[in-house]
Protein backbone atom coordinates (compact mmCIF):
# COMPACT_ATOMS: atom_id res chain seq x y z
CA UNK A 1 0.00 0.00 0.00
CA UNK A 2 2.89 2.59 0.40
CA UNK A 3 4.48 1.53 -2.57
CA UNK A 4 0.87 3.07 -4.42
CA UNK A 5 1.36 6.27 -2.03
CA UNK A 6 4.57 7.17 -3.17
CA UNK A 7 3.45 6.20 -6.74
CA UNK A 8 0.52 8.51 -7.04
CA UNK A 9 3.09 11.27 -5.26
CA UNK A 10 5.10 10.72 -8.23
CA UNK A 11 2.42 10.94 -10.75
CA UNK A 12 1.32 14.39 -9.12
CA UNK A 13 5.11 15.66 -8.33
CA UNK A 14 5.84 14.95 -12.18
CA UNK A 15 2.11 16.77 -12.76
CA UNK A 16 3.16 19.61 -11.35
CA UNK A 17 6.59 19.91 -12.53
CA UNK A 18 5.25 19.78 -16.38
CA UNK A 19 2.62 22.87 -15.42
CA UNK A 20 5.61 24.62 -13.99
CA UNK A 21 7.51 24.16 -17.05
CA UNK A 22 4.76 25.17 -19.42
CA UNK A 23 3.91 28.29 -17.47
CA UNK A 24 8.07 29.28 -18.25
CA UNK A 25 7.93 27.95 -21.51
CA UNK A 26 4.81 30.72 -21.78
CA UNK A 27 6.80 32.98 -19.99
CA UNK A 28 10.34 33.11 -22.33
CA UNK A 29 8.41 33.17 -25.30
CA UNK A 30 6.63 36.53 -23.97
CA UNK A 31 9.95 37.89 -23.09
CA UNK A 32 11.28 37.00 -26.55
CA UNK A 33 8.84 38.39 -28.01
CA UNK A 34 8.81 41.59 -26.67
CA UNK A 35 12.29 41.64 -27.26
CA UNK A 36 11.72 41.31 -30.67
CA UNK A 37 9.68 43.63 -31.03
CA UNK A 38 11.66 46.38 -29.07
CA UNK A 39 14.42 45.75 -31.52
CA UNK A 40 12.17 46.15 -34.67
CA UNK A 41 10.97 49.76 -32.76
CA UNK A 42 14.71 50.61 -32.42
CA UNK A 43 15.45 49.21 -36.46
CA UNK A 44 12.50 51.64 -37.69
CA UNK A 45 13.85 54.49 -35.62
CA UNK A 46 17.40 54.38 -36.98
CA UNK A 47 16.45 54.14 -40.60
CA UNK A 48 13.77 57.32 -40.12
CA UNK A 49 16.95 58.71 -38.79
CA UNK A 50 19.11 57.48 -42.08
CA UNK A 51 16.59 58.60 -44.27
CA UNK A 52 15.37 62.18 -42.43
CA UNK A 53 18.94 63.32 -41.61
CA UNK A 54 21.26 61.58 -43.50
CA UNK A 55 23.42 59.93 -41.17
CA UNK A 56 23.47 57.51 -37.68
CA UNK A 57 25.54 58.76 -34.97
CA UNK A 58 28.14 55.84 -35.04
CA UNK A 59 30.83 55.30 -32.28
CA UNK A 60 34.12 56.04 -33.75
CA UNK A 61 36.68 53.14 -34.72
CA UNK A 62 38.94 52.19 -31.87
CA UNK A 63 42.53 53.12 -32.21
CA UNK A 64 43.82 50.21 -31.20
CA UNK A 65 41.79 47.65 -33.28
CA UNK A 66 42.76 50.37 -36.39
CA UNK A 67 46.61 49.69 -35.58
CA UNK A 68 45.52 46.09 -35.18
CA UNK A 69 44.10 45.66 -38.51
CA UNK A 70 46.19 47.36 -40.28
CA UNK A 71 49.19 45.28 -38.82
CA UNK A 72 47.11 41.95 -39.57
CA UNK A 73 46.51 43.40 -43.42
CA UNK A 74 50.74 44.31 -43.75
CA UNK A 75 51.27 41.05 -42.84
CA UNK A 76 48.58 39.03 -44.76
CA UNK A 77 50.08 41.25 -47.82
CA UNK A 78 54.02 40.28 -46.89
CA UNK A 79 53.48 36.71 -46.35
CA UNK A 80 50.86 35.20 -49.06
CA UNK A 81 52.27 36.43 -52.53
CA UNK A 82 49.77 36.84 -55.15
CA UNK A 83 49.94 36.40 -58.97
CA UNK A 84 48.53 39.28 -61.57
CA UNK A 85 45.09 37.38 -61.17
CA UNK A 86 44.56 37.53 -57.89
CA UNK A 87 45.49 34.11 -56.88
CA UNK A 88 47.78 32.94 -54.78
CA UNK A 89 51.06 32.08 -55.60
CA UNK A 90 52.80 28.93 -54.43
CA UNK A 91 56.24 29.28 -51.58
CA UNK A 92 59.14 27.15 -52.46
CA UNK A 93 60.98 26.35 -49.54
CA UNK A 94 64.79 27.16 -49.19
CA UNK A 95 66.80 24.17 -50.01
CA UNK A 96 70.61 25.10 -48.46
Amino acid sequence: MLELYFMVALVLLQGITLIFMAFLASRGTGLILELFEQLDGQIAEAITKLINEGSIDIEPPNPLQAIIANLIGQNLQQNSPRDPGGQFVEIKPKVE
